[in-house]
């Protein structure tokens, strides 16, 4: 019977059963019901059965397609590819065994016997002859960038937070009258002061790179170490525009009579204590930073307060001296640190777009990087930018 016709006598040997009150009719059909069940397990296992030879077949027809492909291109390449080092070995022994049949049978016989075959077209194998494209390549996991400076402004400053992006500072600037001791029955003096209002704008120092997907594909380190490139840049720029500011903004005292690097040094931190306010530290530039060490006692001996560690490091007073690039040579910045501070009013960041002009349709990725901030002088007299005068 058919699995239709199996099926449709189940259903009916089910609903007998459902009417037949007769216990031995019962059994009768339900003996029936199980053999018509049992026949169409065993068909069912027959489909999947079949279901998997097919597949099986149909795989075996691709891996015989693929084989055929195989040897019909190696065919070919046969037919233009020098012959390897078998191949020819091979060759060659044909061609001595049908010409040096008798050679043979003697070195059959006595393994003393000299045997020669010349291999004519083997040669030792060299990159210019036998490669063609490169070798193997390994890749560093480094690249070779431009250093970054060591030493960046906003890691000497202390920072404040400008929500609004305009920070206002009232700064004292001047006063009449005195505070005195007061003569018996006579009023006492009065004195008043002048605050001014001193505005800081946060402005964005930012920048941008724009490279291909592609680029980003082929090169997996690009974006990694273009945050790098672009974060390095970044502090460059700001260096040099927080120095331009302070250095153009100080108006602490600069007078100096001494003529040697370490001793106008002494004299303006004394310049500083004798305003009331300290030396934080005092910015120099590398080569200034060279001369205070190649100092020589035979020619001058450093003054007295004057510390330089084997490591190079100096402090004059107890005052570090710090060497940074973007200082002008032969120019000392002495800070107060208690009088400047950095003004963020949105943080230091690095971000990745395809939303940047026509970016989508050139696949294109910009990368930015920027920070909205500003640098505050509490007051311009606590710090001093002097010209040492000491070289060309």
């Amino acid at each position: 019977m058919e699995k239709k016709e199996l099926m449709e006598a189940l259903d009916g040997l089910k609903a007998e059963l459902k009417t037949a009150t007769d216990a031995e009719m019962k059994k009768q059909i339900e003996a029936k019901a199980a053999e018509i069940e049992a026949k169409l397990e065993k068909m069912k296992e027959i489909d999947e059965l079949k279901s998997e030879v097919k597949v099986l077949k149909d795989n075996a027809d691709k891996n015989q397609q693929v084989i055929d492909k195989f040897v019909a291109d190696g065919s070919k390449k046969k037919l233009t590819e020098k012959k390897t080092f078998g191949d020819v070995f091979t060759e060659e022994i044909g061609n001595a065994f049908e010409s040096k049949q008798a050679e043979f049978e003697a070195f059959r016989k006595d393994r003393n016997a000299k045997l020669i075959i010349e291999l004519k077209t083997v040669g030792n194998m060299l990159l210019s002859s036998n490669l063609s494209g490169d070798g193997v390549a390994s890749y560093n996991q480094r690249q070779g960038l431009v250093p970054s400076q060591k030493v960046n402004f906003r890691d000497l400053i202390p920072v404040t937070q400008s929500p609004t992006g305009l920070y206002v500072t009232y700064r004292e600037t001047g006063t009449e009258g005195s505070i005195s001791a007061q003569t018996e029955g006579s009023g006492k003096t009065q004195i008043d002061y002048d605050l001014t209002e001193v505005k800081v704008v946060s402005d964005y120092i930012a920048g941008y790179a724009r490279f291909s997907k592609q680029m980003m594909y082929q090169l997996p380190f690009l974006q990694g170490t273009l945050q790098r490139m672009l974060l390095r840049d970044f502090y460059k720029a700001e260096n040099a525009a927080f120095f331009t500011a302070v250095s153009g903004g100080a108006t602490g005292s600069t007078t100096m009579s001494a003529t040697v690097d370490a001793e106008q040094l002494i004299e303006l931190i004394a310049n500083q204590m004798n305003a009331n306010f300290n030396a934080s530290y005092i910015l120099v530039n590398p080569s200034e930073w060279a001369r205070l060490l190649a100092t020589k006692p035979s020619d001058y001996s450093i003054p007295g307060g004057t510390v330089i560690d084997p490591n190079g490091n100096i402090r004059i007073a107890g005052v570090p001296v710090i060497a940074v690039p973007w200082v002008t040579d032969d120019k000392a910045l002495i800070i107060d640190n208690e009088y400047i501070e950095r003004v963020e009013t949105e943080s230091l960041r690095v971000e990745f777009s395809y939303e940047d002009a026509d970016n989508f349709t050139k696949n294109l990725v910009t990368a930015r990087v920027e920070c909205f901030e500003d640098i505050n002088l509490l007051r311009t007299d606590a710090h001093i930018y002097a010209d040492l005068g000491n070289a060309s």
